[in-house]
């Protein structure tokens, strides 16, 4: 299927690449455009919503989903070399955070020693809470994390 760079996906992926370290939904999106002067004609929601399953296909974004009911959010992916290793996702923030390689394939390996279980990392995503949202939660909350 071909892939067209019209100006509303230049200036949705030039939103998203201002913002790397959040998750949008689609109406975040629409409203932080909207309301930043830097796009002074951003593209509706219908369009946003058009051109999203695309831009996750590219591996240009990542798609999000907490389950049933919820909304899906969208964040800029760093490129092809998200392929090879394993992403953080903060339950608290939001913020994707992206495991170092080495790190990521130890894991891997780990995994498909002990199950025989190979890992896709470029759609592994693990969730949890990051080093900041950490700091701020309390003690009864961190029990239902491994520390």
């Amino acid at each position: 299927m071909a892939t067209y760079n019209t100006q509303q996906k230049k200036e949705l992926m030039d939103f998203l690449k201002k913002h790397p370290e959040r998750a949008y939904t689609i109406d975040d999106i629409a409203a932080g455009m909207k309301s930043d002067p830097e796009f002074a004609n951003p593209p509706g929601k219908s369009t946003i919503y058009r051109l999203m399953p695309g831009l996750a296909q590219e591996n240009l974004v990542k798609c999000f989903s907490a389950g049933r009911g919820t909304k899906a959010t969208y964040q800029i992916m760093g490129g092809e070399s998200c392929h090879f290793h394993i992403h953080l996702k903060c339950t608290g923030c939001g913020k994707l955070l992206h495991m170092s390689d080495e790190a990521s394939k130890a894991i891997s390996g780990n995994l498909l020693h002990d199950s025989g279980f190979m890992l896709d990392m470029g759609r592994t995503i693990l969730f949890g809470l990051c080093g900041s949202c950490c700091e701020k939660t309390d003690a009864l909350t961190k029990g239902k994390y491994i520390l």
